[in-house]
């Protein structure tokens, strides 16, 4: 758990710092979701299991959709 709170904390630095630019498909419409679900996750919002599996909708989701 702690590993994944240290991955999920440098993704959301890592974002900020160079704007997703380059870190793969979806623009900053998908970037921008699952920044929004990892501040809930780190925040203690919701638990790990219900992270990943939000996170896994996110990443099969097309980019335009809804």
């Amino acid at each position: 758990m702690f590993w994944v709170l240290v991955a999920v904390l440098v993704r959301l630095l890592v974002v900020r710092r160079w704007g997703g630019r380059g870190l793969g498909p979806g623009g900053a419409r998908r970037d921008s979701a699952e920044q929004t679900l990892a501040t809930r996750f780190a925040a203690g919002d919701i638990d790990e299991r219900e992270y990943r599996a939000r996170l896994g909708v996110l990443r099969a989701a097309p980019p335009d959709a809804g």
